[in-house]
């Protein structure tokens, strides 16, 4: 499996530290808790995690179901329900919310596993499409196909998708280890270009929607030569 940023929310703290236990057993190492509302709001927003674990009953003015309407508004990320209840008014409720899964109390190691390791396996395939940025609180998935190119400018980043443009607090090195090589070339310590886009290219520039960009001398060879595959 692969790891994963968990989060586990449950106000019961033995339980959660016992569900924290069986995920190390699985070979998992990121793992936060939160018992309070405020608690995994702060840990979804500073750790972001790629899965959170949630009970569904918990305090009186708060819930699973209730944190997960938060977690598809602002954090897109999947989520698991483990909990006691499983009437039929209930169910109907959480589909509402499009989980991942849903285990019931008490559970088999064997069925939170195979429930974790299809998330590891989605999670990591969105990763292989996708360009996941920071913004804010946020975390923005960016399909790869839909951006042009990246500048750096110092420790911030603009991805320029046509007329749209991003900016995320984060250095062009960094982005550059989520892309896909085949696609994404850096052609200029402060540019990366999606080979896709381009409509003209020579050694020494690149012309994407009308614009030009400098492709520096050490790597000029190694990306007409990339260019030049990817169009045979």
């Amino acid at each position: 499996m692969e790891n994963l940023r968990i989060l586990i929310v449950d106000d019961e703290v033995l339980i959660a530290e016992d569900l924290k236990d069986i995920l190390r057993g699985f070979g998992q190492k990121e793992i936060y808790l939160a018992h309070s509302k405020s608690e995994a709001i702060k840990s979804l927003d500073t750790y972001k995690p790629d899965v959170a674990l949630l009970d569904i009953r918990m305090e009186k003015e708060f819930d699973g179901l209730e944190l997960s309407e938060y977690i598809n508004a602002n954090h897109k990320i999947p989520f698991i329900y483990i909990t006691a209840h499983s009437d039929m008014a209930m169910i109907k409720e959480i589909v509402k919310t499009k989980p991942a899964a849903y285990i019931t109390k008490p559970f088999k190691k064997t069925d939170l596993y195979a429930s974790l390791n299809l998330v590891a396996v989605a999670v990591a395939e969105s990763k292989k499409n996708n360009l996941v940025i920071k913004d804010g609180y946020n975390n923005v998935i960016i399909p790869f196909n839909e951006i042009a190119y990246i500048e750096g400018e110092g420790n911030y980043i603009n991805i320029f998708m046509g007329a749209k443009k991003l900016v995320s607090r984060q250095s062009l090195d960094s982005v550059m280890e989520q892309m896909d090589a085949t696609v994404f070339f850096r052609i200029h310590r402060s540019f990366i270009i999606n080979m896709s886009k381009v409509s003209k290219y020579s050694k020494k520039e690149v012309d994407i929607n009308g614009l030009k960009f400098p492709v520096s001398r050490n790597v000029a060879d190694a990306f007409e030569e990339l260019m030049r595959a990817s169009h045979s």
